[in-house]
């Protein structure tokens, strides 16, 4: 079938799953050869996500969005889930993960994508480094990260150019379910919903990056502190030019923590599937 342009559509606090999204439109267009037809649409900042998205029957639209606590961030799925219409439009549903697990984050999105008339051809989960801790997946995406989702590209305009749009078989539960509780070293349930990064004043440049920057709009440009929702997706911290923002809420230190001791030793794959 004819394909009138390729899309990366992403969520990336951090910029990984972004890099995992241009791989794909990349695979996907080195396949069709058709790298003058790859469009972005980055939906980090609030004002992108303030717009409806749509597409159409001869779009193809690689979605890749991060997971959280085992599924979509819960602050960001209604978007996708209200304002991203199909209308026929191929998809490809991403995920990326810190080393621990997906989940039920590609089962969801592709079950959200389906409902808002796209047509799944395919899809992918892969290990990007931790958020919250270095270690997990350090250094990730990697080459070989990049080299799979370059292949899911590829397989995928395999599929649009035959017009196979047969179901795809995803991981996780359908319908999806409940997020993950996050446990600290002592295996408990940690609480912490309402911690929020802490800025260091004797660090602080004063330069305004972590306020341009949240994805959540929840930094004021004012005094940089944190006065509203943080959805601890760390993009403050790690653009911070000078370090000066932390966490020190007992909780998430002792869930990083967990994270450290039970997730870092082991390399998880990167899996396609179409």
């Amino acid at each position: 079938m004819k394909i009138r342009n390729i899309w990366a559509v992403y969520f990336s606090p951090t910029g990984n799953t972004e890099k995992i999204a241009e791989a794909v439109a990349r695979g996907c267009a080195e396949s069709s050869g058709q790298f003058e037809k790859i469009r972005r649409r980055d939906i980090t900042l609030p004002p992108e996500r303030e717009k409806t998205l749509s597409f159409c029957s001869e779009d193809l639209v690689v979605f890749a969005m991060p997971t959280y606590a085992g599924r979509l961030p819960n602050k960001i799925m209604p978007f996708v889930r209200d304002r991203v219409q199909g209308e026929g439009a191929l998809a490809v549903p991403v995920v990326t993960y810190g080393n621990r697990s997906a989940d039920d984050s590609l089962m969801e999105l592709n079950l959200l994508l389906r409902v808002n008339g796209f047509r799944i051809l395919g899809g992918g989960a892969f290990v990007c480094q931790h958020a919250f801790a270095e270690v997990l997946a350090a250094g990730r995406p990697d080459s070989e990260d990049l080299a799979k989702a370059e292949e899911l590209g590829r397989k995928i305009a395999e599929k649009a150019e035959r017009e196979q749009f047969g179901d795809v078989s995803f991981p996780g539960n359908n319908p999806v379910g409940p997020y993950y509780v996050p446990k600290g070293i002592d295996g408990k349930p940690a609480v912490f919903l309402k911690a929020t990064p802490k800025r260091d004043e004797k660090k602080c440049l004063g330069c305004g990056r972590c306020a341009v920057c949240c994805p959540m709009g929840s930094i004021s440009a004012e005094d940089f502190e944190t006065t509203g929702i943080c959805i601890k997706c760390q993009a403050c911290i790690q653009k911070c030019p000078s370090g000066a923002r932390y966490f020190d809420d007992a909780a998430f230190l002792s869930h990083k923590k967990m994270l450290k001791e039970n997730y870092a030793e082991t390399r998880r794959h990167s899996e396609i599937f179409f």
